[in-house]
């Protein structure tokens, strides 16, 4: 009994699913087929009632799905950070859907006033 026959080959993974030592790893994800994309995108074409698009219940499902599995993923400082990330932005567009585009170009108006323009300022040195 050697001491290397419990060690976990192949590429380092940090992130998503645990190895599983005794099944010899992760094996590969298998590519999606082109008629499974068909069906699903018939089924879509069906349960909409004959439109093109699916319906926005279906994607809002699919959406939410998506979005818990690459929560499962995320570190809890990562999540942290997302959580923080999403209410500056939301607070940023706030501040600026209170204001109106008269009062946005007002407020650039006196930005670019108060620059100092290329001309203005003196030459250093010899010459």
């Amino acid at each position: 009994m050697s001491a290397y026959e419990n060690a976990v080959v192949g590429k380092l993974r940090l992130k998503g699913k645990a190895l599983d030592v005794k099944t010899g790893g992760i094996g590969k994800k298998k590519k999606h087929k082109k008629q499974y994309d068909q069906l699903s995108h018939a089924v879509g074409y069906e349960l909409t009632g004959g439109s093109d698009e699916p319906s926005m219940d279906l994607i809002g499902v699919d959406c939410e799905k998506e979005r818990t599995q690459h929560d499962d993923r995320l570190t809890p400082a990562e999540r942290r950070y997302l959580e923080c990330w999403q209410k500056i932005d939301l607070q940023r567009l706030a501040k600026t859907a209170n204001k109106s585009h008269r009062d946005r170009i007002k407020e650039f108006n006196h930005y670019l006033a108060n620059l100092s323009e290329h001309y203005d300022i003196p030459k250093v040195g010899p010459g």
